[in-house]
């Protein structure tokens, strides 16, 4: 996009929010602070994640580190702010970073990645083949992965491996049989979980579980099987249905994260996260990026921030 493009639809979103603003004021549902404390903690923990709060500012196109100071830390004698904007609260609560959000030297939990190599090794690939496609020693390789938290680089160099091999046989690639027969049986023995086990919204989440934990509900057969779970059918839903499920419902109804994420066996972070990865999804295939189409009430839910120029 041009740059007098981007001017433009600034402005435009600008006007769409203005008028918005009026109209909430004329409703009396005008609040424009909100209490700090929350928007302060949820920044703390996505710190704590591994993002630098200089990197946050970018992502959330702040313009610098200070932009925060009132929030976080206070200017002077005074403390933290008691009150933020309205807009700042929901842009900074509907964001939580992703693996490709962190700069490469951020420690981020380890929990995804050792998922990844334990799903491969289901399939039977051997660690050393994974250290080799990244470049690293199979020595080295082995002592990072199985720290609690790895640079973030590492984590998206392992998580391009696994794109690329979750689903091959390694046999069809050279592995030995006897190297593949003993890493199944290793994994097996060891419990791991094959690729199908995990979603790639939840994969990296430390308290997701499984998919093949939950009993299954219902049969996948037959046609429309997404249509029928948004009716009410009891089915089971795969990863591209999920994903289905999750545009539908944050697109059309004014259901919260977490009341979406309790009917997808979910938590209300992961069908946020699930959200952003099909917006952004959209706009580097060149489409329009959907956004919430009915009203919600700003008390009750998070929008981001594209939400909020779209809703506007």
């Amino acid at each position: 996009m041009s740059q007098a493009a981007s001017a433009l639809a600034v402005r435009l979103a600008s006007a769409r929010w203005q008028v918005r603003r009026r109209r909430l004021v004329s409703a009396g549902q005008w609040e424009p602070f909100v209490d700090a404390e929350p928007v302060r903690e949820h920044l703390r923990q996505v710190n704590a994640a591994g993002m630098p709060y200089r990197a946050i500012c970018e992502r959330l196109g702040l313009a610098h580190e200070s932009s925060l100071q009132h929030l976080m830390w206070g200017r002077g004698e005074h403390g933290p702010g008691r009150q933020v904007r309205c807009e700042t609260a929901e842009l900074v609560l509907s964001y939580w970073p992703s693996m490709e959000d962190f700069p490469d030297a951020a420690r981020i939990d380890a929990t995804g990645t050792r998922r990844r190599i334990q799903a491969l090794a289901v399939r039977g690939w051997p660690r050393h083949v994974m250290a080799k496609r990244i470049g690293m020693d199979e020595s080295n390789f082995r002592k990072a992965v199985n720290r609690d938290r790895i640079t973030a680089r590492l984590a998206r160099q392992v998580a391009a491996v696994y794109d690329a091999l979750w689903d091959q046989d390694p046999l069809e690639h050279g592995v030995p049989l006897n190297a593949v027969s003993r890493v199944r049986a290793d994994a097996a023995r060891l419990g791991f979980w094959s690729a199908l086990a995990w979603d790639d919204d939840t994969i990296d989440d430390p308290s997701a579980v499984p998919q093949t934990d939950a009993v299954p509900t219902g049969c996948t057969e037959g046609e429309n099987v997404v249509a029928r779970f948004l009716m009410g059918e009891s089915v089971v839903l795969d990863k591209t249905g999920r994903r289905e499920a999750i545009a539908h419902l944050m697109e059309w109804t004014q259901d919260t994260p977490e009341e979406i994420g309790a009917r997808l066996d979910m938590t209300g972070e992961s069908v946020s996260r699930a959200w952003e990865r099909i917006k952004r999804k959209a706009r580097d295939e060149g489409r329009k990026a959907p956004w919430r189409r009915v009203y919600v009430p700003l008390r009750d839910v998070d929008l981001s921030r594209d939400d909020m120029r779209s809703a506007a």
